[in-house]
């Protein structure tokens, strides 16, 4: 069973919705009958909401639990939202160059890739997808900030239903982070321990790599409020055309 399948039947208790990442997204993406795609979609929570705000989202995820568990979710009448498993380093064998409005990956999606070069190869695909005016919209954990100050846990998520640790333990000679969490389900005392390889990706390489994928403008932020990115910041958001 994968990382994500473990947890999946708790995902909605652990990840819920962020109003501020719709904002971003209804900043960025403007045109509401454009195609937007959410990748890295997990059990649809994002790409639901969003299907509010755009006529045509399509929410991937290729881990099968997850994207059942959207399916489920989703109102068999809508034509406003599909999901599909598909791994995200073949988006470009399933969606038509130059026919996407807005690419989004939110979530640390983009390092779960085994290397920079599937970095890279995701990003030339989301360059390729993209309409002449399409956006790339990207969110991962500032590992700048994670690198120098050699933090190796995550704030703790707590709510009446689970308790979620989150701990990081970074391999310098392989330049990779073992991402261990330990879920507890408080209703039954159920504990459910993970952990699964990271690559942890930093801006200059970011920047680079988004540069030689074709993109000529991009935006830095720290949070989804928009603030601009310092080393300090959380997370490493970027808007990218």
């Amino acid at each position: 069973m994968s990382f994500y399948q473990k947890i999946a039947d708790y995902y909605h208790h652990i990840f819920k919705i962020n109003i501020n990442q719709i904002r971003f997204v209804k900043s960025k993406l403007t045109d509401q009958d454009s195609k937007i795609i959410d990748i890295g979609c997990g059990i649809g929570t994002l790409s639901l909401e969003l299907s509010n705000y755009y006529k045509h989202v399509l929410g991937i995820d290729m881990d099968s639990g997850m994207i059942q568990k959207a399916l489920q979710q989703k109102d068999p009448n809508s034509k406003s939202i599909q999901f599909e498993q598909l791994s995200m380093l073949k988006i470009n064998k399933f969606i038509d160059s130059n026919s996407i409005g807005g690419v989004i990956c939110f979530g640390n999606t983009l390092v779960h890739l085994n290397s920079l070069e599937e970095i890279a190869e995701f990003l030339k695909q989301s360059k390729d997808v993209l309409q002449f005016n399409g956006k790339l919209l990207l969110q991962i954990v500032n590992y700048d900030r994670i690198l120098a100050n050699t933090i190796q846990e995550l704030p703790l998520i707590e709510n009446d239903d689970i308790i979620f640790e989150r701990n990081y333990f970074y391999r310098k000679s392989e330049h990779k982070i073992d991402f261990k969490t330990i879920l507890t389900v408080k209703s039954t005392q159920e504990i459910i321990e993970n952990s699964i390889e990271l690559v942890p990706l930093l801006k200059n390489d970011l920047v680079q790599l988004l540069k030689d994928a074709g993109f000529k403008t991009c935006n830095y932020y720290g949070n989804f409020n928009q603030d601009l990115y310092s080393i300090n910041s959380p997370a490493l958001i970027v808007e990218a055309w």
